[in-house]
């Protein structure tokens, strides 16, 4: 299993399970960058803390399937992603992260791309 892998059994979790969530933000470097699609990137692990805690404070119910492969830089994972956001409209995306992995196994930069969301 890959740590991307990891990242996202943790994120179908960590939405209701705080222990979760902690192990999702510990994946990353202290100084990792994560750039969301059509957003700002944020740089730092706080940063990204705070950045996943308002996403899963958004959407709940999230059911993901993936599949990962190694690069020539790191790790791409595939995705299709249905949940519930917090006005009980449902929604369904798709897209792709693209991860740079350290030599201690830690994300230390992570692009997320939405190709298809509704």
């Amino acid at each position: 299993m890959t740590v991307l892998d990891r990242y996202f059994e943790l994120s179908d979790r960590a939405t209701a399970d705080e222990q979760a969530f902690h192990e999702l933000v510990e994946l990353f470097a202290e100084e990792a960058e994560v750039q969301p699609s059509g957003a700002r990137k944020v740089v730092g692990k706080d940063a990204i803390a705070n950045l996943y805690r308002q996403f899963f404070q958004s959407y709940s119910g999230m059911q993901r399937v993936w599949t990962t492969r190694r690069t020539e830089n790191g790790l791409e994972a595939i995705w299709a992603i249905a949940g519930k956001r917090d006005s009980g409209e449902l929604f369904a995306m798709q897209g792709r992260h693209i991860a740079e992995v350290d030599a201690q196994g830690k994300i230390y930069a992570l692009e997320v791309h939405v190709s298809k969301a509704n």
